[in-house]
């Protein structure tokens, strides 16, 4: 990795493989901060779901810590897969190490994201603002990971995300989706944590995503420190004396099919009718899908739902999935920003695009480092494919120290544009040391 000791500022990117939780986290750690001539300033530490039945994630930290220095500041979570450079991975743990004496950084937590997101992300901007108070650097950065969506639990049938029934699609509209952020599940809400922590941090750069599991939408969850967190936002808050490089791009495509919405409510994040028709006859004529061959598709269903992505003509900078049905209702993923929905799509040519996009101007010799999140959905559209992503980025950046995890919603904004939580973005962050 390299070493930029003319700046003073040295990164270093860390694996493991190991099955086991406690062995995984030391050596995480361990191959992190072995090529740092000094301790690291801060410590960005993700790994998939498998840690939870191999030892836990509690384990997995302590493992972590065994080798860390004690009171390096600490975030991350679980992903989907992340890509380094050693390779593409759907299993193991990765993290990335800062060391750099002109920093000054501070963590924060907020519990209870899906309940109380504006609360939540209150209580985490605070606790780094006042982490910062003293701070006499002017340049800010955050790096956040939020949990994701969790699927909500019904008795007999387990967890779905498609009611047949008009009846109980109803009670899970007007009163399910009140009952599931009590008790841990439902929507995340990230765009409501975003909204509202831009609101308290307008002067940062902002990047981030969702923490969960390997795509089936049942348990994820948050690291800060030595404490592992669901139902949570965890971030990390930086001033620094460096210039911030944020890039954020997306690469979706308009098609030919738009809808209105006549008819929504819970903040436009359900959608009862379309073109004055119930939402769902019309979202699958306008998608070509047949009800039936979305049977018996179990946590199945959530990985391709997110294939159906739509932004809004008034907003077309969000962009949100449709996330399951309610009956005759269609509730989506993020709330709805205008009223009339343009469905969107995307190629595998496009996903590649996006990387070339991004680095083909840059002059990687102004990198110690590079961080990127890149929206699961994209890696699970290529598949076996994947592996070009990685053969891209050894095109541009093969020598500096990169870390791309992949969560499933993601989050980027600048003080002059400020974040927004959307899917199917690319976003990257480093500091600028020439």
């Amino acid at each position: 990795m390299i070493d930029r000791r003319e700046s003073k500022l040295e990164a270093s990117i860390g694996l493991s493989r190991k099955w086991d939780a406690r062995e995984a986290g030391r050596e995480v750690a361990k191959s992190t901060i072995k090529d740092l001539s000094q301790p690291p300033s801060f410590f960005l530490l993700f790994s998939t779901i498998h840690y939870k039945d191999h030892g836990g994630f509690q384990e997995f930290l302590d493992g972590v810590w065994d080798v860390l220095p004690e009171g390096t500041p600490l975030i991350g979570g679980t992903v989907a897969a992340f890509i380094n450079n050693y390779g593409c991975y759907s299993r193991g743990a990765a993290a990335l190490a800062v060391s750099y004496p002109n920093l000054d950084i501070a963590v924060g937590i907020g519990r209870y994201s899906r309940r109380n997101p504006k609360k939540a992300a209150e209580n985490c901007a605070n606790m780094i603002k006042r982490g910062l108070k003293e701070s006499k650097y002017k340049n800010k950065m955050l790096v956040n990971m939020i949990s994701a969506g969790k699927l909500p639990k019904f008795p007999i049938v387990g967890r779905i995300q498609i009611i047949k029934s008009k009846f109980f699609g109803w009670i899970a509209t007007y009163f399910g989706m009140k009952l599931f952020p009590l008790i841990g599940y439902g929507l995340g809400k990230e765009e409501d944590v975003i909204d509202h922590l831009v609101s308290y941090m307008s002067d940062y750069y902002i990047i981030g995503g969702s923490a969960l599991d390997s795509g089936d939408m049942l348990e994820n969850y948050q690291f800060i420190g030595n404490n592992v967190y669901t139902n949570s936002i965890v971030a990390l808050g930086c001033s620094v004396d460096l210039q911030i490089f944020l890039r954020s791009m997306i690469r979706l495509h308009e098609t030919d099919k738009s809808l209105e919405i006549t008819s929504a409510t819970r903040d436009g994040r359900v959608i009862k009718k379309l073109d004055n028709k119930p939402a769902k006859e019309q979202i699958l004529k306008a998608l070509g899908v047949r009800e039936e061959q979305f049977k018996d598709l179990g946590p199945f269903y959530y990985r391709t739902s997110n294939y159906f992505p739509v932004t809004f003509e008034e907003n077309k900078k969000y962009t949100t999935g449709v996330g399951g049905f309610f009956g005759d209702n269609i509730y989506l993923g993020y709330k709805t920003r205008g009223k009339k929905m343009i469905l969107l799509s995307i190629t595998g040519r496009e996903i590649i695009d996006l990387i070339d996009n991004s680095f083909r101007d840059l002059d990687k010799n102004k990198f110690p480092f590079i961080f990127m999140y890149l929206s699961f959905i994209l890696v699970n559209t290529l598949g076996a494919r994947t592996y070009i992503i990685k053969s891209k980025l050894d095109e541009y950046i093969k020598e500096i120290p990169y870390l791309m995890i992949c969560p499933v919603n993601e989050n980027a904004g600048t003080p002059n544009e400020p974040a927004i939580a959307r899917v199917y973005s690319f976003n990257a962050l480093s500091l600028l040391t020439k």
